[in-house]
């Protein structure tokens, strides 16, 4: 029989004298060929997977009292030792006999299964090409290597709460209207911006404000920091100025520039540090301004509101 097909057997015993008749199918879902035992309530539950038997049971003794029908799922093991999944209904008049379905849905479960695997499959390979795609853009734009602009992405994905997919989506639409000199600005904004309100968690969406514009004047790497910053939104501090040091060339600095920042507390500091142990380990000069409050690391020029490394 196809492998689609959906068997229903029917079933009847009489409490009184405890005699059962099967029909065709409730036959062949067990595996038996019409007629060939005597169905008996004994033969029904020695196919039951012994997890499954109580629910069986119950069922059918319930049935006897003539209350609502009872329904269950269970698992079968036919005569030949192969696994159904099976669906039973049973109930009784009152009066002692007994009715009942037995539903054979193991290859429609195969079926919707089957059509779950390959949807998710679809999706999955649509996912990593996007992914792929986006990378392709951030290498191009951002002059990086496969595994940094991977990480670029895992980063702004972990930190905003957006999935890989969805974010990859951001910078493919960024780069829709091509490389061109304004890339790499629509670029900064998909990764580092603030994404809608209900796409971010409840605690970043209760922080402060924090206003962060990146450009690049004069062969130098700008990025001017305002509003207030702590442990909410430390890691949108730490994403934008890594973006920052990504503008960076060989001929080119990075300036931090703090002045529009209420307070440089402990989250930000230790941000700016470690900008500053990256920048130095990367060769790049980076400048870090205002803020009131100095930043100690391996790369500051000195204890003052300004610190420099180069």
């Amino acid at each position: 029989m196809p492998a689609t097909t959906t068997l229903v057997g029917r079933f009847r015993f009489a409490s009184a004298t405890d005699r059962w008749w099967w029909s065709d199918h409730m036959f062949l879902i067990h595996g038996m060929q019409p007629g060939d035992v005597v169905p008996t309530r004994e033969l029904l539950l020695a196919h039951v997977q012994p997890d499954d038997r109580p629910a069986v049971a119950d069922a059918l003794e319930h049935s006897l009292e003539g209350s609502d029908p009872r329904g269950c799922e269970y698992s079968l093991l036919d005569l030949a030792g192969k696994a159904h999944r099976v669906a039973l209904a049973v109930g009784g008049d009152g009066g002692g006999d007994v009715t009942g379905f037995l539903v054979d849905v193991t290859a429609a479960r195969d079926a919707l299964l089957a059509e779950r695997v390959n949807s998710d499959l679809a999706l999955a390979l649509e996912s990593h090409a996007a992914i792929d795609q986006a990378k392709g853009i951030l290498m191009l734009i951002y002059g990086v290597d496969d595994e940094a602009a991977f990480a670029l992405l895992k980063q702004s994905s972990q930190r905003h709460n957006v999935r890989l997919r969805t974010l990859a989506g951001r910078v493919i639409d960024a780069a829709a209207d091509g490389l061109d000199a304004g890339a790499r600005e629509r670029l900064d904004e998909a990764l580092c911006s603030a994404f809608a309100e209900d796409a971010l968690p409840a605690q970043a969406c209760r922080g402060p404000l924090l206003e962060l514009c990146a450009e690049v004047v004069d062969d130098r790497s700008i990025l001017r920091v305002s509003g207030r910053v702590d442990l909410s939104n430390r890691d949108d501090l730490s994403s934008a100025i890594t973006l920052a040091m990504l503008r960076a060339t060989e001929a080119c600095t990075v300036t931090i520039d703090l002045r529009g920042v209420v307070r440089i507390g402990s989250a930000a500091a230790d941000v700016l540090t470690t900008a500053l142990r990256q920048s130095a380990a990367h060769g790049i000069t980076m400048t870090i301004i205002g803020g009131g409050v100095p930043v100690d690391g391996p790369a500051s020029a000195d204890r003052s509101p300004v610190a420099s490394h180069s």
